[in-house]
């Protein structure tokens, strides 16, 4: 519920797993809406027959009822040609909204096609002029029997065909951020198609190929060489930054290192002696024991927790929900009440006018003391130990800016591994805002369960 630590404290798009965020309808069916009587559509509008003359044929464009969704990295769907007609000129690819319809995928402008009866592919004529646009050879040509596919690589802005499971390439590069229509085209009469949007199995491998090509690229990043001083110091750094101090000089000399490097500044005793104190206050946090955590703080910074001058509202406010939570973990009602009164009470006046959230979190703490089974209630998270470590973690970075220095508790200090991930994550966001914000959301805690998954633990990225 509080979100102060390293994963959640980062700037980050709502992914597929926000309940909040629902994800665009997939396709499902043809639009049989405003077409010519020159196509028949079977009931469910997944199956489409060219009924033309067989004198003169008409070009027919035929989308599906639902662009593509953009909340996915790689869109596909397939179309079997069931009888290829008189002259076989079906078509597959992706058109606009306002691409006309009485043309072949990729003979419009901001559209793509792969076509049957000559395999190449169309995209972009000069000057609309249909004529002129003689496509590119690409593929084999296909007929009745086969399937083909086609792709739409929203990450990459690329597009992509198969036939008959296949892979034949990728066929258009840096395609425009635009909202694509799944499209099929017909020319000639007794032509006849039927479409999965993913009903039943794809003849491709789909996933297959998204994991080949997720695998090639780690392949690619584990491929980098990064020095071992680069990454000790890294780890160093993160450690020292949270104080771990034991874990620090553990990892100094597993490394082989006599003693352990506390500090790069020239004052390695002074810090030394910070990260001892840090360590020890957060260790008492992390055991419940706000009583001991709190005395630490006044021995070392005694108006941190105590002046309602130039308070630093985070430690205020965190620390001290934190002490009643755990009067409320262990079943000291009367403490709790008195606390309360005497302590967080007066709070409200001092945050209300300035967080709405700080007062929200006041609000839903002291709501704990309401339930006999405070773990059965809806604010039951805030029981969780995870929220010892988010307030260890916002009481030693308020400790970090006191030794710097600066005053009123303005200085920010991160650690380099934050740094990096909040790089990681800024990047990643600007890549998905010049996609037109089509593409997979990018989710921190799920980018690193995966490096986790792939190689034994996320520190392994450095190692």
């Amino acid at each position: 519920m509080w979100r102060h630590n390293i994963l959640t404290q980062l700037p980050e798009r709502h992914t597929e797993d926000d309940p909040e965020v629902q994800e665009d309808p997939r396709p499902f069916e043809l639009n049989a809406n405003g077409q010519s009587s020159l196509i028949e559509f079977t009931k469910d509008r997944r199956t489409a027959t060219y009924l033309g003359s067989s004198h003169q044929g008409s070009d027919v464009g035929i989308q599906s009822t639902l662009p593509v969704p953009r909340q996915v990295s790689v869109y596909y769907f397939e179309m079997t040609v069931l009888e290829k007609g008189e002259k076989g000129r079906t078509t597959l690819g992706f058109t606009v909204k306002d691409s006309k319809l009485t043309s072949q995928p990729g003979w419009e402008t901001n559209t793509y096609g792969y076509h049957g009866d000559d395999g190449k592919k169309y995209s972009h004529p000069v000057a609309n002029s249909r004529s002129i646009n003689q496509g590119t050879e690409y593929g084999p040509t296909y007929t009745s029997g086969d399937t083909v596919g086609a792709g739409l690589n929203l990450e990459t802005q690329e597009i992509f065909f198969t036939k008959n499971g296949k892979l034949l390439g990728t066929a258009f590069r840096n395609v425009p951020p635009l909202r694509f229509y799944p499209t099929i085209g017909m020319y000639s009469r007794g032509e006849s198609v039927s479409v999965n949007f993913g009903a039943s199995t794809f003849a491709f491998d789909l996933q297959g190929q998204i994991e080949k090509t997720k695998q090639a690229q780690q392949e690619e990043k584990q491929s980098v060489s990064i020095s071992p001083g680069a990454t000790h110091h890294l780890v160093q750094d993160y450690l020292r930054y949270y104080g771990y101090g034991d874990t620090l000089q553990a990892y100094d000399r597993g490394a082989g290192l006599v003693e352990s490097t506390t500090s790069t500044s020239g004052r390695p005793e002074k810090e030394a002696e910070q990260l001892a104190t840090r360590q020890k206050v957060r260790q008492a946090i992390m055991a419940g024991c706000m009583t001991d955590a709190q005395q630490l703080l006044h021995n070392c910074h005694p108006d941190m927790l105590e002046s309602v001058t130039h308070p630093n509202l985070d430690v205020l406010i965190f620390f001290h929900c934190l002490h009643f939570i755990e009067l409320i973990r262990e079943k000291r009602i009367n403490d709790a009440i008195r606390f309360a009164q005497d302590v967080l009470s007066p709070l409200r006046g001092i945050m209300s006018h300035r967080s709405k959230e700080y007062d929200a979190m006041l609000h839903d703490t002291v709501a704990l003391i309401a339930y006999e089974e405070p773990e059965e209630s809806p604010m039951y998270q805030l029981l969780d130990d995870a929220q010892r470590e988010v307030v260890a973690d916002v009481v030693n970075a308020a400790l970090l800016a006191s030794a710097s220095g600066k005053p009123k508790w303005e200085a920010k200090p991160q650690a380099h591994l934050e740094q990096i991930l909040r790089q990681l994550v800024a990047v990643r966001a600007e890549k998905l805002e010049c996609s037109g914000g089509q593409g997979e959301a990018f989710s921190l805690p799920k980018y690193l369960g995966n490096q986790q998954a792939q190689h034994d633990g996320v520190q392994s990225m450095f190692m």
